[in-house]
């Protein structure tokens, strides 16, 4: 696909490669391919998982290009002049609510929309190296806290609003934000393993879990479970379900 990602699937696993030298910061063309791309593998049956990832080493994504913004700002209103960071939410959203599992592999910096985009993914994989900031404050915007405290709490995340400072991987991980933290040159090798276990898995009951995941996450616990319960009563009535029972006790 031309623009700022590059899409290859093979054997039920997706990469989706953020490619915006020099540290692929987002333009707002980019957030229009981020929701356009990852709400399409809501339709691609051959796709069970996706490893989301940024080109290099330096950066896994460094936020809005505030130089695309200033210009963006300098031009006639665009046409959702009332609603005019709708185009970013809906990015978040569509890899939120991506039909399948999305493994983002940190790769460098992550800091403001880039932190966002780890913070929407169901797992997060970072480098020794990387680390996680809100550098908005410093650039005359807001943005990202929300998703900041959804990673870490609300405690560490306010200061992270109001300095800036870089959290390294580390401390991120510390504070229950990260799944792993690997040396960099195992990064990727070890986003693809867990996408390929993943892929492994009854492809209905993949996408039936991620489903279940979005509509509990954030209900009451007793409404969780009873909707946790609902999809287990439909995914209970396809023969991958039927089958997996059998393969489990043996038949």
């Amino acid at each position: 696909m031309a623009g700022d990602l590059r899409v290859s699937v093979q054997d039920g696993v997706a990469e989706v490669v953020l490619d915006r030298p020099p540290v692929n910061a987002l333009a707002r063309t980019t957030y229009h391919e981020i929701a356009e791309v990852f709400s399409a593998f809501g339709d691609r049956t051959d796709v069970s998982v996706v490893v989301f990832t940024g080109a290099g080493e330096r950066a896994f994504c460094a936020g809005r290009d505030i130089k695309d913004l200033a210009v963006e700002r300098s031009e006639p209103p665009p046409a959702d002049v009332g609603d005019p960071y709708r185009t970013t939410r809906e990015a978040f959203w569509a890899v939120r609510r991506c039909a399948v599992p999305v493994i983002c592999a940190v790769n460098g910096a992550a800091i403001g929309a880039g932190l966002a985009l780890a913070a929407v993914s169901d797992v997060v994989i970072a480098s020794e190296s990387s680390f996680f900031s809100l550098a908005e404050i410093d650039v005359g915007v807001l943005g990202a806290a929300s998703f900041a405290q959804w990673m870490v709490g609300p405690g560490r995340a306010r200061r992270m609003i109001y300095t800036g400072e870089r959290v390294p991987a580390q401390e991120m991980y510390r504070l229950g934000g990260l799944d792993s933290v690997v040396p960099q040159d195992r990064l990727l090798d070890d986003a693809r393993a867990l996408a390929k276990e993943i892929a492994g898995k009854s492809p209905i009951a993949i996408r039936m879990a991620k489903a279940s995941i979005l509509r509990s996450d954030t209900l009451p616990l007793e409404a969780a479970y009873r909707a946790e319960q609902d999809y287990t009563q439909h995914l209970s009535a396809y023969a991958d379900s039927e089958a997996a029972i059998a393969r489990f006790i043996g038949r």
